[in-house]
């Protein structure tokens, strides 16, 4: 029988199962201590942090996810969530996306999940009036706030509205997508990291943790940095080994730099990776 044909999406969430055995599969999506607790200061070179003081605590972290998918290269779907669901990840997780009772017992080398614009997506954990605020703002991300460094207190609310799909996601040590063990179960871990809005590099590898330069943004000096203020700072006025762009033309000021940076927050199985689509 072929699976593709055979998988007919009759509700917005739908399981898969054809030929031998199955098992049982389970999305699940988590921000990690640096979103539920706080991002610290590093307490020495090789410890995880801001490098300049620095601590961060953000007080609601809403992303959009979905549709996410587990299928094979050759498109036969395993298990889908079809609309975009809002979580908060300030809540203390992992939070249940969607557990699958009966999927075909292989490997579905296929994971892929949008963070896209809501318009109509519905509640995974965040309450009616943070999905209301996505959906009528068409957000795909948004995160607020407070930066303290001693007696220096910054607070922050940005929205974006980005859309970015994360596909062939694969494990730390390169394994793509998923096994699901015939009579046993599997997990699907969407991780969201937090820390990525703070890096001071566009590549990664080459990013340390940084509030400085977004904390001087603050034009009024009221303490609340806005869009609009990180707008108003190009970065050729950085310091020239800080806010790396990796060449990419289109990051010129602050604000440019934190948007592309919401386009990276998703990771898969704690530190996998996924390729980015920027549509």
């Amino acid at each position: 029988m072929n699976c593709k044909k055979a998988f007919i999406a009759l509700s917005a969430v739908a399981p898969l199962a054809c030929g031998g055995g199955t098992g049982e599969l389970t999305m699940t999506t988590y921000g990690e201590d640096f979103i539920e607790v706080e991002i610290p200061t590093a307490a020495g070179p090789d410890d995880e942090g801001f490098v300049d003081g620095f601590r961060l605590e953000y007080s609601r972290f809403l992303v959009a996810l979905g549709p996410i998918r587990v299928a094979d290269r050759d498109g036969d779907v395993g298990a889908e969530v079809a609309e975009a669901r809002i979580f908060d990840l300030t809540q203390p997780g992992p939070h249940l996306i969607q557990r699958f009772d009966e999927v075909d017992a292989r490997r579905w080398d296929r994971v892929s999940v949008d963070v896209a614009p809501a318009s109509d997506a519905v509640a995974g954990n965040a309450t009616d009036g943070d999905v209301a605020f996505m959906n009528e703002r068409g957000l795909s991300s948004h995160v607020e706030g407070t930066a303290t460094n001693g007696a220096e207190s910054y607070a922050f609310s940005w929205s974006f509205a980005t859309d970015t799909r994360f596909e062939r996601c694969q494990e730390a040590d390169g394994q793509l997508g998923v096994v699901v063990p015939t009579g046993g179960s599997a997990n699907v871990e969407i991780t969201v990291h937090g820390d990525h809005f703070v890096y001071d590099d566009l590549q990664a590898e080459d990013a340390v943790l940084r509030f400085r330069a977004l904390a001087d943004a603050d034009g009024d000096a009221d303490g609340d940095i806005t869009l609009e203020e990180l707008a108003a700072v190009t970065l050729d006025r950085l310091p020239a080994d800080q806010y790396g762009t990796g060449g990419d033309g289109a990051v010129v000021t602050l604000r440019d730099y934190v948007e592309s940076l919401s386009r990276s927050l998703i990771h898969f199985q704690g530190e996998g990776d996924c390729a980015q689509t920027r549509r």
